[in-house]
């Protein structure tokens, strides 16, 4: 029997898996927590030790002893951490959305003009990338970074401790800010630029690359075999879009967890600075030949859980269900309240990193369910914008957008998605979409599959498509039109002023 492994590193949760081609679903699943800490105010940390840990213990539960022919790895893409000469961590994780490089951030716009980046990596400058990480590294512990022999992206450390191997696929190179997407390559402009050695990064190669087979001490703590073959995965939201059928020009996928990407697929790479300002990006695809152009949005599913712990309990699992139920009798009754979804940062189009989340017409008439509800919309107003956005960026013409992540569980949500961009909305009964992905790539990798039509065409699974409810589309084209369109720059100035007085704390 073939077997394959995926392998996801997310930001909430780590999940694993094991995936028989021949009757194409999982065999078994497991899931972890992500361990993450908070030293102080603001920052975020994983133990690399116990990120290992949580992801040997998933692996180990999803094979279930049995033999595994090849596993690739999804993940969060921002996090990193610097080895020593050992190959011992020397220091936590960053975690993606901490936001203490932000002086790292604000050096490299003064080092590199916004275009000029761009051009080279499809991408414009945040505090989320992996090289401000390193920067704050060198800046705020320089005695660890003398130390440093090597950075790892977070799926790079887990396939290093896996094989010994030291390889990142384009899409989570991508993500570092040193990449560049015309040579597929570390950037030795950038590189120079900010004084960094390209012999602190990885190989790279794409997605679906063998990297090798595990190591006995992996295997001993894993349950793996050590004939298991290791192959390159990707940034998470890619994998998610192409376990959804994302493998060709023309589609498009609302890939929602803890952040939200929209990802339509291009033959080319789009190197035009114009979009740097608006937040977009456009990087290599986890498959060779294909370029992402992705929207983003920093806080989707870490804003709704939030927003739910308000509502209910902080220290209790929010009751979704309750909550979605008493969210349904305000629609085409209560207009408002609005949301600016702008829990870290504006994502696209504004690309705003500073802007701030804002609730804007609440009256004494509306409960719990009405400002859930406004949350749930706004994001279904994000996606719209952004999808319009795209189309008319690119030329393309989307009719229907397939939607992936953990937020699907939230049917509410995914109807309210149809019903405001007016067009179907797909979504595949995928369980861990992003792990199911890696393993995809994996059965490429090692020759399981041959091209990803039959990888996808291996998966057997329901796929609800809901269209959008007639009877509601004006109502929301009218609160999209004339409240969330307009909130933005609404509220633009208060968002600077606040931002202003924050750096004076």
């Amino acid at each position: 029997m073939t077997l394959l492994l995926g392998l996801d590193i997310g930001t909430t949760s780590i999940k694993a898996v094991l995936y028989d081609p021949s009757d194409g679903r999982a065999v078994r699943i497991a899931n972890r927590p992500t361990p993450v800490a908070h030293p102080q105010p603001g920052w975020s940390e994983h133990d690399p030790q116990a990120i290992w840990e949580a992801a040997a213990s998933c692996i180990r539960e999803a094979a279930g002893g049995q033999p595994v022919t090849a596993m690739a790895i999804s993940s969060m893409a921002e996090a990193g951490l610097f080895l020593d000469s050992h190959g011992q961590a020397i220091a936590p994780i960053i975690a993606w959305y901490d936001r203490r490089s932000e002086k790292q951030a604000a050096w490299i716009e003064q080092q590199i003009s916004t275009a000029n980046l761009y051009q080279i990596t499809g991408q414009r400058v945040s505090p989320s990338f992996g090289v401000t990480k390193m920067l704050w590294t060198r800046s705020e512990m320089p005695r660890h970074f003398a130390r440093a022999e090597s950075w790892l992206p977070v799926p790079s450390y887990i396939l290093w401790r896996l094989t010994g191997q030291s390889m990142v696929d384009y899409t989570i190179a991508a993500r570092t800010l040193l990449f560049d997407q015309r040579s597929l390559n570390w950037s030795h402009e950038i590189l120079h630029i900010l004084d960094l050695s390209p012999s602190l990064l990885p190989k790279i190669a794409p997605g679906g690359t063998p990297v090798g087979t595990i190591d006995a001490r992996a295997a001993s703590e894993t349950g793996l075999s050590t004939s298991t073959l290791c192959v390159l995965g990707g940034h998470d939201h890619l994998c998610a879009a192409l376990a959804a059928g994302g493998y060709k020009t023309g589609t498009f996928s609302d890939s929602s967890g803890s952040a939200n990407a929209l990802l339509m697929l291009t033959d080319d790479f789009i190197p035009d600075p114009a979009l740097a300002s608006r937040g977009y990006a456009s990087y290599a695809h986890v498959l060779e030949g294909l370029y992402a152009f992705k929207g983003g949005l920093k806080a989707a599913g870490s804003a709704v859980e939030w927003l739910a712990r308000q509502l209910t309990s902080p220290d209790l699992t929010p009751n979704y269900t309750e909550l979605e139920r008493t969210a349904e009798t305000g629609i085409g009754h209560r207009a408002g309240p609005v949301w600016l979804p702008h829990l870290i940062g504006s994502g696209t189009p504004q690309g705003d990193r500073f802007s701030r989340a804002a609730i804007a017409g609440m009256l004494l008439e509306h409960n719990q369910g009405d400002i859930f509800r406004g949350l749930l919309e706004s994001l279904a107003f994000w996606t719209r914008q952004n999808l319009e956005e795209m189309e008319a960026l690119t030329g393309q013409q989307v009719d229907s957008i397939t939607l992936t992540g953990g937020l699907t569980r939230l049917r509410l949500l995914s109807r309210l998605k149809a019903t405001v961009i007016q067009r179907p909305a797909v979504v595949p009964q995928i369980p861990e979409a992003a792990a199911t992905g890696a393993v995809l790539l994996a059965g490429l990798g090692s020759g399981v599959f041959f091209t990803p039509a039959e990888a996808i065409a291996s998966l057997r699974c329901t796929v609800e498509i809901i269209e959008p409810e007639a009877d509601q589309t004006s109502w929301y084209q009218s609160i999209y039109a004339k409240a969330y369109l307009p909130l933005y720059e609404a509220l633009k100035t208060v968002n600077d002023n606040l931002e202003e007085i924050q750096k004076e704390v």
